[in-house]
């Protein structure tokens, strides 16, 4: 008697620890190996305590379960083992091209088809097991036992070569490290001013439904001008803000760290740099993303061109609960069917705030730069002039209200009035510095979506007024942001390029907007960051004549041409 509870005990743990090593031990781990390049965090962060705590939640379930009555003891033990079944399965098989990484703004979604036929695979595992532990007791014994011991082994061993396979860096800190510094962020120029506010994932499709739901609140943007028709050239944050920095077009021939080296140490990127400098500006761009800039190289090759690089040895600060949340959300979301993935899905957000680093607390999300910029506001500083180019979270999340304050599940509506309302703030205190009048502001978005690619893009000249903001449909695109700063920063610009104000409405131009791509004609490619595939391998490029309408019609035709990539940012 006491041996059959022994042994019923230990296959209660047995089941128990199969299904908490998947989501504690193994998930975490496997998420973070594929992604180690895209954390700030290393594996002992972690590692250790989520493997205590997946032992600790098999042990109490197994106390729970295993004094239960026969009967009722198998069926929960059954629903646990179909769950670790229908889990490993759904991870092996039914996953397809799953966005781990919070990429987009709208959250999970899948067709309601999809989710039904997903869930009954589930049901039918789960229901198997049920049945076969009512009907066979001693078949289903045998299965679960033999079979957690397999699932198991075949995972622990898949663990031990991710651990051992692992690049030295997602073991250690470097003891150093170059960033971008935010230390300035809200600094500008007592003299003269280039401010870029860029909103990501603002399509130009959202104005209308913004302006719809909250009449005015585009209003105070009066002094500036709209183009309702500028081509973002790329879509994807990389390589867009790559692109507009340095006016650089993608060569699909080169690896994307290859790609970043040779933009930031091209003659013009190095010619416009030094002329701002030798005008006495300085070059701060704040993004916490400095990858989208350098691909896999050190933010060190920013160096001589942005003005707030640095380098540090300050201390890195680890938040541990947002750490171990988010890593069983990221296990559970790539574990659990596709009905409740929603009620898991990341976004960009969380794994963001788990690190920082002591003095230097980059502002990009929206309500975060919003708090700061209303407690600390702007200051400003006589000895220089400023390029700043502010990359806020925009409506890539929709985590905003429409106050600017943090909000979970706010719609689109909600975070673009709050992006308008941080906006607004910003003019405001630059009016209350006195540095409005004489600054030149563009507010746009580095791309939008994959079938709204067009961008707001509003800009104002120093000096510039009107009552009401003027509307153009002038075809123009990013291929002349960098012409265009550099007109506005009084440089002799045309060695850039065209700026948007060579163009007039009577002119009928071709561009070119290029989309990534997984296209199964091609063979698979890496991801930049070397340890697992892209979610990308070709840009599709459609080139079109006219408006967004014109855009939207080409979009829905096959492309004009197809670049193969060498590598894949995302």
């Amino acid at each position: 008697m006491k041996k059959d509870i022994i042994k019923k005990i230990g296959i209660t743990f047995l089941v128990n620890f199969l299904l908490s090593f998947m989501l504690f031990i193994f998930g975490p781990s496997e998420i973070f190996f594929a992604n180690s390049a895209e954390f700030n965090f290393i594996y002992s962060n972690f590692a250790g305590y989520m493997s205590v705590f997946a032992v600790a939640a098999a042990f109490i379930l197994t106390l729970i379960l295993a004094f239960l009555p026969d009967k009722l003891h198998r069926v929960l033990l059954s629903v646990i083992f179909g769950i670790s079944i229908a889990g490993y399965i759904q991870v092996m098989f039914l996953n397809k091209n799953l966005d781990l990484l919070g990429l987009n703004p709208e959250g999970y979604k899948i067709t309601p088809a999809q989710s039904i036929i997903n869930l009954v695979i589930w049901i039918v595992i789960i229901l198997a097991v049920i049945i076969l532990a009512l009907w066979k007791k001693d078949i289903w014994k045998k299965l679960i036992q033999y079979l957690s011991v397999f699932l198991l082994c075949i995972q622990m061993i898949a663990l031990i070569s991710l651990i051992v396979t692992a690049d030295e860096n997602a073991y250690h800190y470097p003891e150093g490290r170059w960033q971008l510094s935010s230390e300035d962020q809200y600094v500008v120029s007592a003299d003269k001013n280039v401010i870029v506010l860029i909103l990501d994932w603002f399509s130009n499709q959202y104005l209308e439904p913004l302006q719809t739901a909250y009449p005015g609140s585009t209003d105070f943007l009066h002094d500036f001008t709209y183009y309702s028709n500028m081509d973002c050239t790329y879509y994807g944050t990389y390589p867009s803000i790559a692109h507009m920095l340095t006016g650089n077009e993608v060569n699909t021939s080169l690896k994307v760290s290859d790609w970043c080296t040779q933009i930031w140490e091209d003659d013009k990127t190095v010619r416009f740099y030094n002329e701002l400098h030798d005008n006495n500006y300085v070059a701060n761009l704040y993004t916490p993303y400095a990858n989208i800039l350098c691909g896999a190289n050190s933010t060190q090759i920013l160096e001589g061109r942005l003005s707030n690089v640095i380098y540090t040895t300050d201390k890195i600060d680890i938040f541990y609960k947002l750490l171990f949340k988010t890593m069983f959300k990221m296990s559970a979301y790539r574990m659990f069917p596709e009905v409740v993935k929603p009620c898991f899905y990341t976004n960009m957000e969380e794994y963001l705030g788990i690190v920082s680093i002591k003095g230097n607390d980059m502002r990009h999300l929206n309500y975060d730069f919003y708090s700061d910029l209303l407690e600390k506001g702007l200051h400003t500083d006589k000895k220089s002039n400023y390029f700043i180019v502010q990359h806020l979270m925009g409506p890539h999340e929709l985590t905003t209200d429409e106050f600017g304050a943090h909000k979970e599940n706010a719609t689109r509506e909600e975070t673009t009035k709050g992006c308008m309302v941080i906006v607004e703030e910003y003019l405001n205190q630059l009016k209350e510095l006195g540095v409005y009048d004489d600054a030149a502001i563009i507010i746009t978005s580095d791309h939008g979506g994959r079938n709204d690619p067009q961008v707001i893009f509003y800009i104002k000249k120093p000096g510039e007024t009107h009552e009401v903001t003027p509307i153009t449909d002038v075809q123009v695109s990013f291929n002349e942001f960098l012409p265009t700063i550099a007109e506005l920063a009084g440089l002799d610009y045309t060695q850039y390029g065209q700026s948007i104000h060579d163009f007039d409405e009577d002119t009928e131009r071709e561009r070119t907007v290029w989309i990534r791509e997984l296209d199964s004609d091609y063979p698979t490619i890496p991801c930049y960051t070397g340890d697992k595939d892209g979610n990308s391998n070709v840009y599709y490029g459609y080139t079109y004549t006219g408006n967004f309408e014109d855009l939207l019609r080409k979009l829905e035709e096959a492309p004009d041409m197809i670049e193969e990539m060498a590598d894949s940012f995302f």
